[in-house]
């Protein structure tokens, strides 16, 4: 049986290993295994139902684990020397995330934690590696979804060492907001700072100075954009 590192422990644990299989089957880099496969490969394997705060793992933990999320929001964040959190992902509904070198990802440094109630899979080190040899296709998947997270990582460093925080935000909410409503939802000013790289404070002001030009409109844990347009312009520098 598996566990989960931190202050806070899983709140309790589904035992229906059908359940693994039909959520697994609806994960993309799985979604060509049979019912039988997935019950063969991650055999053991059980759906954990977490609480808000639990710690998936934190920079001093070595084990190498992938964790499947398949309902909830997981924060992925860094402690600046100044114990100030940087989030530097923020993973929804069926994100695969964890430390597994042979899949070429790292945590180093970074912790993982339950925003909201969450429910999990979770696979070892061991199970990865039977899977690859018996489905070398779904190996492939797996280092595609890595290698396009690294890219998006990357160009969010970039843009937080050369783009201005009015740049930034303005990619930050046309990133996340619903494209047909334009909402976006549950992210108070200081999170949106986390992600961003930016002070609390900056973004409430960045936030009113677009409120003004009339491009969003702002609620309590609510964003609306209403001008998509010139958001564009303002997140590539215009």
């Amino acid at each position: 049986m598996f566990h989960l590192g931190g202050r806070k422990s899983a709140s309790k644990t589904a035992r229906q290993p059908a359940s693994v299989s039909a959520y697994l089957q609806k994960v993309d880099v799985f979604k060509d295994l049979s019912k039988e496969e997935i019950e063969t490969l991650f055999r053991g394997v059980m759906l954990q139902k977490c609480i808000p705060g639990t710690i998936f793992f934190s920079p001093d933990d070595p084990t190498e684990r992938l964790f499947i999320l398949k309902e909830g929001q997981v924060d992925i964040y860094r402690l600046t020397p100044n114990g100030k959190r940087l989030v530097t992902r923020r993973l929804g509904p069926g994100t695969i995330f964890g430390e597994m070198g042979l899949l070429g990802q790292t945590m180093q440094g970074c912790f993982a934690e339950a925003t909201n109630n969450t429910l999990v899979c979770v696979a070892t080190k061991e199970q990865i590696v039977q899977l690859f040899k018996e489905r070398p296709d779904v190996s492939l998947r797996m280092l595609e979804a890595v290698g396009k997270r690294l890219r998006l990582l990357e160009e969010r460093l970039e843009q937080a060492a050369f783009s201005s925080v009015k740049a930034r935000l303005a990619s930050f909410l046309l990133s996340n907001a619903d494209l047909t409503t334009g909402v976006l939802e549950g992210y108070t000013q200081a999170e949106i700072g986390d992600t961003i790289g930016a002070l609390r404070q900056t973004v409430t002001e960045t936030m009113s100075d677009m409120r003004s030009q009339g491009l969003l409109e702002v609620g309590h844990k609510q964003i609306r954009v209403k001008d998509r347009g010139r958001l564009e312009e303002l997140a590539i520098g215009e």
